[in-house]
């Protein structure tokens, strides 16, 4: 086992169907003796409870937030770096971005980048009950899967119900981004019942970044996560390439929202940016471009 598999450990345990809808996955994060020293892609909203341990993420201009015992992490919208002391214990539940509106009901535009205290979120009642978590999984009363159990049921509590409108939007361009590696602003604009003006202002809102920006985000990640896999077709390498202007700006764009270059993603190579992006991790977007089944060689049912 390499040093970089000792570092760290992901446990990715599937959301509730329940949940499915608003959740990635829930998972524990261990960290090893060492500690990592890493980059986290442009990734969806996290709820996390640190067991033990903890660490420090890198905000750029937005300055180093340090982990607390349960915080709220914002979406990012780019590439960000982060340390981990080792011996570090986290729960988390990764949320896609019905789940950041429907528990958190705040702007991605506005917040992003960042950290928020639990209860500048949520509810007392519910954020009292997160708090209670970390302590009993510690005593003993709880194993961590049970942590993970109780958490999602207290996600389920406070999750609320979204606007039909609003889901209409984050859905349509959910779809609309799986749909290719560079799929047609326009084709959004015939699928949503607004002005451009109101469409560019609603993705915004839930996504944190316009619909061209979007783009350049999920091309970037799907293009890291299969050109990582061990087997990739030649025609569909060929089809991510011209997805890019030429070599330097795939290269380029891949660094700005991964935090890794296509040669630091080694089909054998472990990495933080993998796990999260790979399938347990990741559930919002096809990162497959709309062939999943195809790409990974499976077969409907």
């Amino acid at each position: 086992m390499s040093d970089q598999q000792e570092d760290y450990l992901f446990e990715w345990v599937e959301a509730p169907s329940s949940l499915a809808r608003y959740l990635n996955s829930l998972y524990v994060l261990r960290t090893g003796p060492k500690g990592v020293d890493d980059m986290m892609p442009a990734y969806s909203g996290q709820l996390l409870i640190t067991l033990s341990g903890g660490g420090t993420m890198h905000f750029g201009k937005g300055g180093d937030s340090q982990t607390l015992p349960e915080f709220i992490q914002c979406p990012l919208t780019e590439a960000r770096k982060f340390e981990m002391e080792g011996g570090t214990v986290i729960l988390g539940a990764s949320l896609n971005f019905r789940g950041w509106a429907a528990l958190t009901g705040l702007p991605v535009n506005e917040n992003h980048d960042d950290y928020r205290k639990l209860e500048d979120v949520l509810d007392e009642t519910i954020a009292g009950r997160i708090r209670t978590i970390g302590p009993r999984v510690n005593s003993g009363e709880l194993t961590e899967r049970q942590g993970l159990d109780e958490l999602a049921a207290i996600l389920g509590d406070a999750f609320q119900d979204l606007p039909e409108r609003h889901m209409q939007v984050i859905d349509t361009t959910l779809d609309w981004l799986s749909s290719s590696f560079k799929p047609e602003i326009e084709t959004l604009l015939d699928e949503l019942p607004y002005s451009e003006r109101q469409v560019q202002r609603l993705v915004t809102q839930f996504f944190g970044a316009p619909p061209v920006r979007l783009i350049r985000r999920y091309r970037a990640m799907r293009a890291a996560t299969l050109l990582a896999m061990p087997e990739l077709d030649p025609a569909l390498e060929a089809e991510i390439r011209e997805a890019f202007y030429d070599q330097a700006h795939m290269i380029k764009e891949i660094r700005h929202f991964t935090g890794r270059t296509p040669r630091r993603l080694l089909p054998k190579e472990q990495s933080v940016v993998k796990d999260t992006l790979a399938p347990a991790g990741y559930s919002s977007v096809d990162l497959f471009g709309g062939n999943q089944d195809e790409v990974l060689g499976k077969k409907g049912d």
